[in-house]
C-alpha cells in the first residue's frame, strides 16, 4: 500500500499547472549538484540524472558495458564484462590512476558499484564513499554509528560487502542490523530501518539486491545458533518491510521442522549471508542458506537440516519458497551453500545455474526445477564417498568429526574448496572460473557446551588446518571438465570478474592484482597494491574509458585467524581501493 501512496503522489505532481509545477522542479534541482555548463535547470530537472537508476537499466545491466549496476553485475551474476579496450594485447600498459584510503584496518571485503562515472564503495565499519570514477575525488561519504559492544558478536571483523543502488538511493545493510538509504548525490541519510538484534549474533554484511522494486537483503550470524537464518524484502521508498521468508523452521509445524531432529532448529543457524541472483525469465529469486548450528556437530541435529547449506528458489513478489536445492545435507564441516548462483543457458540449450561450494564442488543445476545435472570436484575432496539420485552425497563416516577422537585430513578445509569469493562465467570463452581453496582440517568435538544467546556454537574440542595453496581454475561451463589451473602459494582470497578482452581479474592474499589468459591461464599481467585483496574487482567506464577498480585490506573469514598469523608479522593490513587504466 505505502508504493501505491508514493507513486499516486508522484503522478499528482505531473498534472499541477503552471506556477505550482515549475516550484516542483526548482526544488528537484536545488537538492542536485549544478548542472553541466549550457544547460538550463529546469531542463536539467528531466534529462540530467546522473546518478540515477532505474528498473530498466537493472534488468539490462548484464547488457550495460560502461556501468557495474548489481553486486554480480547483471542479476544473472556472472560477473562478465563486455568491455575490451584492456585486452591481451595491451594488458602490460595498465597502470595505476588513483588510489582511495578507507582509513581503517579492518578485513575489506567489498567492491566498487559505477553508475555514469560515480564509484560507491564500503568499507568496514559500515563507511560509505561515492567516488569519481576518473579522479579518485571523494564526492561524499557516510560514516554510520555502531555500538560499542558489537565486537563480539561477529564472526569475521567489521566487514561489508557493498551498496545497492536504485532510483536516487544508495542501500547498505549493517552490523547493527539496520538497513540505510542514503542520497545517491549528497550522501544524506533518507531512512534508516531496524532489521534485527545484533547481541543474539544476528548482524548484516552483504550487499542488498534490488528486484523488482524491492531491496532484498539476507543476514548474518548463523555461526551464534540463536537467530534464524532470513530473507527481507524492504520498500526503496521508506524501508517498511514488503515480506520476510526463513531459511530454517521458526515453529514445531512447519513442515521442514521434521528435517531437524529433537527440535534442533530452534538454535539452527542457516543464516543467509550473501547475495542472491534474479532469474528474470522465470521471475525467481534465488539465495542461499548457510550452514546449520552448532557448526561442526551434526550429532545433536539429525537430519538433512533444510534450508541450511541450499540455494532456496522464491518468489521475489511474495516471498514464497518455490523449491530448493541442498548441497551438503546435515552439514557437519561448517561448508554453508551460500555461494552465488551463475545463470546461464549452456552450450546444450539447458537453462542452469553454476554453484561452486564451500563443499569443494562444482555444480550445474536446473534453474527451472532444481534438478543436478552434474557435479565436480573444484580441489582435493574426501569427505563425500559417491553420489545418490539429484547429486545427494553419499558421505565418507571416517571423515564426520566425532566426540572421541581426533577426525584428521578433512578436505576441503572448513572454508571450503572455495570460499564466498564469487567466481565469474565468460559469454566469450563459455568456461566458469572458480577462486578454490586446497587443503584440510581436523577436528575433535566437545558434548559438554551447550546453546548460550549471543556465544559462539560450534561445540569443538580441537579445530586445526593444514597446509594449503589455492589459485583459480577454469572449468568448461557445459560439461565441468577443468580445462587449466592457476596455482598460487596462498588460498584464492579474492573474487574474480572476466572480460570481452579475454582477460580474467583476480586479486590474492599477497596483494597482487592479476590478469590472467582467460582461455589458458597464463598470468599476464600483476601488480602489487600494498596489502592483501580481500575485495573483488569491477569495472566499467568514464567518458569511454576502461577503468579496473579493486578493493584491498587483508582480513575476515575463518581462514585468516587460523592460518595467517605468521602472515602478518610481514604485511601490512591497510584498507583502500585501486583504479587502473591503461598508460596514455
Amino acid at each position: 500500500m505505502t508504493v501505491r501512496i508514493v507513486k499516486s503522489a508522484r503522478a499528482r505532481r505531473c498534472v499541477l499547472p503552471g506556477l505550482a509545477a515549475l516550484m516542483l522542479s526548482t526544488q528537484a534541482v536545488a537538492a542536485d549538484p549544478e548542472p553541466p555548463l549550457g544547460v538550463n535547470k529546469l531542463e536539467a530537472t528531466f534529462k540530467w540524472r546522473p546518478n540515477y537508476v532505474s528498473e530498466d537499466m537493472l534488468l539490462n545491466a548484464d547488457k550495460d558495458a560502461g556501468n557495474w549496476l548489481n553486486y554480480g553485475k547483471g542479476y544473472d551474476s556472472t560477473r562478465y564484462s563486455q568491455l575490451a579496450q584492456i585486452n591481451r594485447d595491451n594488458i602490460e600498459k595498465l597502470v595505476p590512476m588513483w588510489n582511495l584510503s578507507f582509513g581503517v584496518n579492518d578485513a575489506q571485503d567489498s567492491q566498487a558499484i559505477a553508475v555514469n562515472g560515480t564509484l560507491y564503495v564500503t568499507a568496514s565499519q559500515n563507511k560509505v564513499f561515492a567516488v569519481d570514477g576518473a579522479t579518485g575525488r571523494i564526492k561524499w561519504k557516510y560514516e554510520h554509528p555502531l555500538p560499542g559492544d558489537l565486537g563480539p558478536f561477529l564472526c569475521c571483523e567489521a566487514i561489508n560487502r557493498g551498496v545497492a543502488v536504485y532510483k536516487d538511493m544508495v542501500y547498505m545493510a549493517t552490523l547493527d542490523t539496520r538497513v540505510v538509504a542514503l542520497n545517491a548525490t549528497t550522501g544524506k541519510l533518507v531512512w534508516n530501518v531496524k532489521l534485527g538484534d545484533y547481541t543474539s549474533g544476528d548482524i548484516y554484511t552483504s550487499a542488498p539486491l534490488v528486484v523488482r522494486n524491492k531491496v532484498i537483503v539476507g543476514n548474518s550470524g548463523g555461526d551464534l545458533g540463536g537467530n534464524a537464518g532470513r530473507i527481507s524484502a524492504l520498500d526503496p521508498d521508506t524501508g517498511e518491510k514488503i515480506w520476510e521468508t526463513f531459511t530454517r523452521p521458526t515453529s514445531p509445524d512447519h513442515p521442514m521442522a521434521k528435517t531437524w531432529a529433537n527440535d534442533s532448529w530452534e538454535n539452527g543457524g542457516a543464516s543467509a549471508w550473501l547475495t542472491g541472483s534474479y532469474d528474470v525469465e522465470t521471475n525467481t529469486l534465488l539465495w542461499g542458506g548457510g550452514n546449520p548450528a552448532p557448526d561442526f556437530d551434526p550429532h545433536v541435529r539429525k537430519g538433512d537440516n533444510l534450508y541450511s547449506d541450499s540455494t532456496i528458489a522464491m518468489d521475489p513478489d511474495t516471498g514464497k519458497i518455490k523449491y530448493h536445492f541442498q548441497y551438503t545435507p546435515n552439514d557437519a564441516w561448517d561448508y554453508s551453500g551460500n555461494n552465488e548462483t551463475i545463470l546461464i543457458d549452456d552450450e546444450k540449450g539447458r537453462k542452469v545455474w553454476l554453484h561452486g561450494d564451500r563443499n569443494g564442488h562444482l555444480y550445474s543445476i536446473d534453474r527451472t526445477n532444481g534438478k543436478c545435472n552434474w557435479v565436480v570436484p573444484i580441489a582435493r575432496v574426501n569427505w563425500v564417498k559417491s553420489w545418490a539420485d539429484n547429486c545427494r552425497p553419499v558421505v565418507n563416516p571416517d571423515k564426520i568429526p566425532q566426540y572421541d577422537r581426533l577426525v584428521t585430513d578433512i578436505a576441503p578445509v572448513l572454508d571450503g574448496g572455495k570460499e564466498w569469493h564469487p567466481a565469474t562465467y565468460s559469454h566469450k570463452s563459455k568456461l566458469v572460473y572458480i577462486p578454490f581453496i586446497d587443503s584440510s582440517m581436523n577436528i575433535q568435538l566437545k558434548k559438554e557446551q551447550q546453546f548460550e544467546r549471543g556465544k559462539w556454537w560450534l561445540r569443538t574440542r580441537e579445530l586445526t588446518v593444514n597446509p594449503y595453496t589455492g589459485g583459480v581454475k577454469a572449468f568448461n561451463a557445459t560439461t565441468g571438465k577443468l580445462v587449466w589451473t592457476r596455482p598460487q602459494s596462498y588460498p584464492a582470497t579474492s573474487g574474480l570478474i572476466s572480460t570481452a578482452g579475454g582477460l580474467v581479474f583476480a586479486g590474492d592474499a599477497a596483494g597482487f592484482l592479476n590478469a590472467l589468459h582467460d582461455e589458458t591461464g597464463e598470468a599476464m599481467w600483476r601488480f602489487n597494491v600494498g596489502a592483501g585483496i580481500h575485495g573483488n574487482p569491477t569495472t566499467f567506464t568514464v567518458d569511454g574509458k576502461q577503468y579496473v577498480a579493486i578493493v584491498y585490506g587483508p582480513g575476515g573469514g575463518s581462514l585468516w585467524p587460523l592460518v595467517y598469523d605468521e602472515f602478518f608479522r610481514h604485511q601490512n593490513r591497510g584498507g583502500g581501493m585501486m583504479v587502473f587504466a591503461l598508460q596514455k
